[in-house]
């Protein structure tokens, strides 16, 4: 199974913990990125499935290589550019993949440092590759169950370019709907305001003032988080120690005051609690609140990049992550 062989490679990668930071481009290349491409079903000592320091021509430079381009029925299909395991990938990295994109017909690429994986099409606009990726996750510390699925399509067996491209255009889609709820969660926008009062249901007369949004503006955002959860907005950490921690609310008492419709349920193996948390108006992460076999359960996922999942068996050591903490 796919899944067996990816935390087969995971584990093999996380051999090298130690060595990340001081490894070569060309390390990281042989030890992570070529095992990577075995494990999607790639033959890469056969040129007909696996090209490296392929060419890619850019206006006014001859020469330029990419690191790796995947072949499909001899056509070139994914481009691969490689990093160093100690560089984090940033928008800077991106440039020259960018620029190799537009030099052909392939419509996917890959900028990786063999533990983070950034997937890009050109949804937006033909030939032009995408500012954001569709797809991007960390092997080491993310959740496998956010990206394994959409991994596994990018296998030699399974490979077909235009699930891919559907598949990213409803991970983009998804992205953007998660963004824009987790941001009217903290402060509901005029256009959804808007639309709640157009219901008709609601009888506001002919025309909808900013006076009339920003009346309603408090009323949607209880309504919002009666059902999709609580929010905690956590305070920027100190540089010194607080001397005490009388303003700091528990999470016993956040779960206590959760609006109705969000009760927590402890003897309810499916109830789930979901609790945004908030710094300097960012969402950071989400807290859930769960029960299994009787038992709370609380994940903590870190939001804004990295998707790192954290199981955490109690309360004490949910509140290493989010405290100090107002509401």
């Amino acid at each position: 199974m796919f899944k067996d062989d990816f935390r087969a490679f995971r584990n093999k990668v996380e051999q090298y913990s130690d060595k990340l930071d001081t490894m070569t481009e060309e390390a990281t290349k042989n030890a992570i990125i070529m095992p990577f491409l075995v494990l999607l079903g790639y033959d890469v000592f056969d040129p007909e499935e696996v090209i490296p320091e392929y060419t890619c021509d850019v206006a006014g430079k001859k020469g330029e290589k990419i690191d790796y381009v995947i072949l499909h029925d001899g056509e070139p299909t994914v481009l691969i550019e490689a990093k160093r395991a100690g560089l984090k990938l940033q928008k800077q990295q991106q440039g020259q993949l960018y620029r190799y994109f537009s030099t052909n017909r392939c419509r996917l690429a890959v900028l990786t440092n063999g533990i983070t994986y950034s997937f890009f099409s050109d949804i937006n606009a033909p030939n032009i590759m995408d500012d954001e990726p569709f797809l991007s996750f960390n092997i080491l510390e993310d959740d496998e169950e956010l990206f394994l699925s959409s991994l596994e399509q990018f296998h030699k067996s399974l490979f077909n370019v235009k699930d891919i491209l559907t598949k990213a255009v409803f991970l983009k889609y998804l992205k953007v709907v998660e963004q824009t709820l987790r941001n009217d969660l903290v402060n509901p926008s005029d256009e959804l305001v808007k639309y709640f009062l157009s219901r008709p249901e609601i009888k506001t007369g002919n025309r909808i003032t900013s006076q009339m949004i920003d009346k309603h503006r408090a009323a949607t955002k209880e309504a919002m988080l009666k059902v999709m959860g609580a929010v905690i907005s956590v305070n920027t950490p100190p540089t010194e120690p607080p001397e005490s921690t009388q303003a700091t609310t528990r999470i016993n008492s956040i779960i206590d005051s959760l609006p109705m419709g969000n009760e927590y349920r402890p003897s309810d193996v499916y109830g789930v609690t979901n609790i945004q948390i908030i710094r300097d108006g960012v969402v950071i992460g989400r807290l859930r609140v769960s029960t299994y076999h009787g038992k709370p359960r609380f994940d903590y996922t870190e939001l804004g990049g990295s998707g790192k999942l954290h199981f955490l068996s109690s309360v004490d050591e949910c509140e290493k992550f989010i405290e100090p903490i107002s509401i």
